[in-house]
């Protein structure tokens, strides 16, 4: 009988008898695309000012699920830049960006403004054609220097219309591309901190417009990228000057 209490009671020590403690939580690291809802990353331009993004919440469209970004200022609608998407999702190997309305958004507001001199003192409407956007493949894993892919890729078809008249309408087309490489792998100090891992991706963008029938006209813009795993992008280079990330916090997840 004493034998057995004795083996009672060192299976109970062994286990936490008696113990009114919880186990500490353990922090673990954000995934390698930090996706959770509060996960926030304050950035510095170029001129010297500051905007936020930060995920806010999630969404279910067809059965596909994504993470909705908000930004602080808003993004200009007149800017087109795949790198600030309005929201995201991440599989095992690739990473999509959600560009599809900013893409609407910068058809709608460029066109008027290329046309502006044509149809001086007119009403001047943008009607698009429904389309259904390609992602924007941000990039996919592994992460190897000299690897290339097409990251988008999408013809936009539309109509302008003079004075709300049916009869006076000109067709539009603009087709948009990019592509993106993986240029390198390096450390990289930054103003949020040391990061001694970073991908350096190139993102080579073209954009053809055809209005009114005439020639088209090209533009090519070019964005490289630092990315950093389990961080995110950390650095982005463009026509604009250098956007530094400054700060970053995630929400701390707990292992159960």
């Amino acid at each position: 009988m004493r034998l057995i209490s004795l083996m009672l009671c060192g299976i109970f020590i062994l286990f936490g008898c008696g113990s009114d403690e919880t186990p500490a939580p353990i922090e673990q690291m954000p995934n390698y695309f930090p996706d959770a809802v509060g996960s926030r990353w304050v950035y510095r331009d170029a001129d010297g000012s500051e905007w936020t993004r930060e995920i806010i919440d999630g969404t279910d469209t067809h059965g596909v699920g994504y993470k909705v970004f908000n930004y602080t200022p808003p993004v200009s609608e007149t800017e087109l830049n795949s790198l600030k998407p309005d929201a995201f999702r991440v599989t095992d190997s690739q990473i999509f960006f959600i560009i599809g309305e900013k893409i609407d958004r910068y058809v709608q507001n460029e066109i008027p403004v290329l046309l502006q001199d044509e149809f001086e003192g007119l009403d001047l409407d943008i009607v698009i054609e429904p389309i259904t956007h390609p992602e924007f493949v941000f990039f996919q894993l592994p992460l190897t220097p000299s690897f290339q892919w097409d990251a988008f890729r999408t013809d936009v078809n539309g109509s302008i219309v003079l004075q709300n008249l049916v009869l006076l309408q000109f067709p539009f087309a603009v087709h948009i591309s990019v592509k993106g490489e993986v240029v390198a792998a390096e450390a990289l100090e930054m103003p949020a901190g040391r990061f001694e891992e970073t991908y350096q991706i190139e993102y080579r963008t073209e954009i053809a417009r055809t209005l009114l029938s005439e020639e088209t006209e090209t533009t090519q813009l070019h964005q490289t990228v630092w990315f950093a795993p389990h961080v995110g992008i950390v650095k982005i280079e463009d026509e604009g000057g250098v956007t530094e990330l400054i700060a970053y916090t995630f929400p701390q997840t707990i292992e159960e």
